[in-house]
């Protein structure tokens, strides 16, 4: 696989159980990074919503394609002139051949079409291969939260 293998395009309802497997595979390398349960709760998974979020003018899916076999998937949710991408993964089959720079900078053209002049990330505290993607991209740390149950 190379970058000129991958192919993004936004989802469709077809995609539903191959994002919902790549979701449960993100689920499970991600769990024991600190927010996970609250990224989930600000990000809820695709699939418990895939024919709302594909109705929705404010929200669009993402998968990122080789060879007809979906690799991977991104949320993007538009406010105002700020795009955020809420969830992102990869398949490890696909990771380092740059198919994670190929879906982001499809993302980057869909919240440019949108008239949207600033694009954003979630990443978990520990997950050095988002952090690691988003900065290859030109994506740099702006915001960091601190929180305490109480």
């Amino acid at each position: 696989m190379s970058a000129s293998l991958f192919a993004v395009r936004i989802a469709n309802p077809q995609d539903a159980p191959a994002i919902t497997d790549l979701e449960n595979q993100c689920f499970q390398e991600s769990e024991s990074f600190r927010g996970s349960a609250q990224l989930l709760a600000v990000a809820p998974l695709i699939g418990d919503g895939f024919n709302k979020l594909l109705s929705s003018d404010n929200h669009a899916v993402f998968v990122i394609e080789s060879s007809g076999e979906v690799c991977g998937f991104a949320q993007l949710e538009i406010s105002r002139h700020v795009a955020t991408v809420s969830r992102i993964y990869v398949g490890p089959k696909a990771r380092d051949l740059g198919a994670g720079a190929t879906l982001i900078e499809a993302l980057r053209a869909h919240a440019r079409s949108r008239g949207c002049t600033q694009i954003d990330a979630y990443a978990l505290p520990g997950d050095r291969l988002t952090k690691n993607l988003f900065e290859r991209a030109g994506m740099k740390a702006r915001l960091l939260i601190a929180s305490s149950e109480l």
